[in-house]
């Protein structure tokens, strides 16, 4: 239970931080304040405890869960975490919301931004990077993504570029911070995770960029992080890069992507014949390092070849099972790809799936004991053998590494036929570095309610979810089975600060063609669109695929094609940087988007007075994923379409239809064009779902 002494502390800075900034207090913004600390409040007694609040642009969310959350945390003893999935938003709670708070409010607190790895310069890899004769510098890198290949030119001026950044105290290590974009590939080649770090056996440790970092965030009392490193850490059992979850009270800032993110980390993926390349290669890697660091055992690397060959053969076969399943498969942009219905795998594929995940199970275990003997050579040979031994370390660390994951994509695999089930697909593709057709296998699961479950609701101290768009027009059950937050726990839509009939107007002109006439409806896009918008200064217009924008733009007459920046043309940013001075300059500005507009673009004012949504957002009906939850839901007796299809079309509507009033001065028109939400039944539920705009429905 909430102290009174507590609830004093939390008035009073916020009254504080109130009177500093000149701001009245928002009625939305007290009760998001209040929800949270009731909720948090009660963790002293019972722990995990979760309060989901869904608050709109302009109630100042990021005050309200810091207010709340912060001093809740330091009289338990906790850390909070905040995480965000995009890094604007990360960058502005960082740089401007957090100095802001703890400055003007009088609350006494720390905080960091946390990163992953891959975003730190990895010290041992920028050496190899720079001996590119080395013959260990190919090996290494053979056993990173193998789309990388090796450098070139410009990455080794790229790389001492970096060197002399470090040595003139100009650069920090950080990729984020370098001045200038950089390749992905040629980052990779410097940069390193979980698997190959070598730890406090790497020479550079004390030097490390990314632990350094680390220590600072389990000295300080808020974390900022993204929603992707949440989750690594919890893959990894929770407390190996962050706090234990035990010791933790979360906060999932834009927690709608927060489903969508779990799915990613819990799934698998492998490419057949690229696996089959580096797995031949082991024996030779290994018997390179026993020429390089005493106490490697030939007998055991020999020993490990008919292994290897045994399972090169197995893959060989698969390879044979699989390949007819391309007669069936449906052409994709990039080659050809075959969904199994439901997840549901052929007996005797999953027989052979078990047969290679214990063979991959017993190389992976026998290759992991290697690791002693090369992290006793770190730690007691001469300075030559402790740099080769901690070369050889990392490599075979990321050789374990793979055939851990390799063993979990054929473990799963085994298993024919799961309850919720995983939605299983082959991409047979002419892409890649191996000459001919390449296999890729992957496995996602449609739900992950009971992991996140497992490895976070169960654990943490609490938490708090917050977004724009979290219901479906107050019903927050898509949201609860979707994350797996059992409905006991608080959930609460609060009003919002904008005075929606008097700031926006929603309308949903006379058109002659639906979307399912897709050529006929796209036609009348290039007509329709020009003349709604003629006299806006400031206008965003989304699609929902890029052949429809495209066409769009194609038929464009040439006068008004000139205001238009499109999606694909230039970078994100970019496009608001060049709408943003053209509005300055008063002259006319029109977006073409697709989803990545649709969220998390900020065009207060004049920048964006008419959001224009081409039509309803419904998903792709042949993504994997979704067909096979579709399936699902169908199996067990739901509809996937009211189920799943048109809550998720609902949400991305509010989301895009969001983008019109981001303060509350800002007025405009959101128009959708596309008449199903008049002439279908359904159309009704969005209707409900959409802010309670003016209407103008002709």
């Amino acid at each position: 239970m909430l102290s009174d002494s507590l609830k004093e502390e939390i008035q009073a800075a916020y009254s504080q931080l109130l009177e500093q900034k000149g701001y009245k207090a928002r009625y939305c913004q007290k009760l998001m304040i209040a929800e949270i600390a009731r909720t948090l409040g009660e963790i002293d007694e019972t722990p995990g405890r979760i309060c989901v609040a869904e608050a709109g642009t302009g109630t100042g969310k990021t005050i309200a869960y810091a207010m709340a959350a912060i001093p809740i945390a330091k009289q338990l003893k906790k850390k909070v975490v905040i995480a965000t999935a995009t890094v604007a938003l990360q960058e502005q709670i960082v740089y401007q919301d957090l100095p802001d708070i703890r400055h003007r409010s009088g609350l006494d607190f720390s905080f960091a931004l946390a990163k992953g790895r891959r975003r730190y310069l990895c010290l041992s890899k920028l050496d190899l990077a720079l001996q590119e004769s080395n013959g260990m510098h190919q090996t290494l890198s053979f056993f990173d993504d193998p789309s990388v290949s090796g450098s070139t030119e410009s990455d080794a001026a790229l790389y001492q570029a970096m060197l002399n950044g470090l040595g003139h105290g100009t650069w920090d290590g950080e990729r984020d911070s370098w001045p200038e974009e950089v390749d992905p590939v040629a980052w990779s080649r410097v940069s390193t995770d979980h698997a190959q770090c070598t730890q406090r056996q790497c020479s550079h440790y004390e030097n490390c960029y990314f632990y350094k970092a680390r220590e600072s965030i389990h000295r300080v009392d808020c974390i900022v992080t993204n929603q992707d490193l949440v989750l690594a850490d919890l893959m990894m059992g929770g407390g190996a890069v962050l706090p234990e979850p035990e010791e933790t009270l979360y906060i999932f800032d834009e927690c709608h992507h927060l489903a969508d993110k779990a799915g990613h980390h819990f799934s698998h993926q492998l490419s057949l014949y690229s696996t089959r390349a580096w797995l031949t290669q082991i024996p030779t890697s290994l018997s390179l390092a026993a020429s390089d660091v005493a106490g490697i055992a030939e007998d055991r690397i020999g020993a490990l070849t008919p292994q290897v060959e045994s399972i090169a053969r197995q893959l060989d076969e698969m390879a044979r099972f699989l390949m007819p399943l391309k007669e069936a498969a449906d052409d994709i942009d990039d080659g050809w790809r075959y969904r199994f219905p439901l997840g549901r795998l052929d007996q005797s594929l999953a027989v052979m799936a078990g047969d290679l995940a214990k063979d991959f199970s017993r190389l992976g275990n026998q290759a992991e004991v290697f690791i002693p003997v090369l992290e006793d050579a770190v730690d007691s040979g001469d300075v030559n053998e402790r740099e080769l031994a901690e070369h050889w370390l990392s490599v075979i660390s990321a050789v374990v590494d793979r055939l851990s994951a390799a063993t979990s994509l054929w473990l799963n695999l085994a298993e024919p036929d799961l309850s919720p089930p995983y939605a299983r697909w082959l991409r047979f593709s002419t892409s890649g570095q191996v000459e001919g057709l390449e296999i890729q296998l992957s496995s996602h699961p449609v739900s992950c309610a009971d992991e996140l479950q497992e490895r976070l609701w169960d654990r943490c101290a609490g938490a708090v979810m917050t977004s724009a768009t979290i219901s479906v027009g107050g019903d927050f059950s898509n949201f609860q089975r979707r994350t797996g937050i059992d409905p006991e726990h608080r959930f609460v839509s609060l009003p919002s600060p904008f005075a929606f009939e008097q700031q926006g107007v929603l309308q949903i002109p006379a058109m002659t063609n639906l979307p399912g006439d897709a050529d006929a409806h796209t036609e009348e896009l290039a007509s329709l669109i020009p003349q709604l918008v003629t006299d806006d200064l400031g206008v965003l217009v989304l699609f929902t695929s890029w052949r429809q924008m495209l066409r769009v733009y194609d038929d464009l007459e040439a006068d008004f094609a000139r205001r238009v920046l499109m999606q694909g043309d230039l970078g994100k940013q970019e496009i608001l940087r060049r709408h943003r001075e053209q509005v300055d300059a008063q002259a006319p500005s029109c977006i073409f988007g697709l989803a990545s507009f649709a969220e998390g673009v900020d065009l207060p004012g004049e920048y964006c007075t008419h959001v224009v949504i081409a039509k309803l957002p419904f998903s792709v009906p042949d993504d994997p994923i979704d067909a096979t939850l579709s399936e699902w839901i169908e199996d067990q007796g739901g509809n996937s379409f009211y189920d799943l299809m048109l809550p998720n079309a609902a949400i991305r509507v509010v989301q895009a239809a969001g983008r019109l009033l981001r303060t509350e001065t800002d007025s405009g028109r959101v128009s959708i064009l596309d008449r199903r939400l008049v002439t279908k039944s359904y159309g009704r539920l969005i209707l409900n779902a959409l802010p309670p705009f003016r209407r103008e429905i002709h």
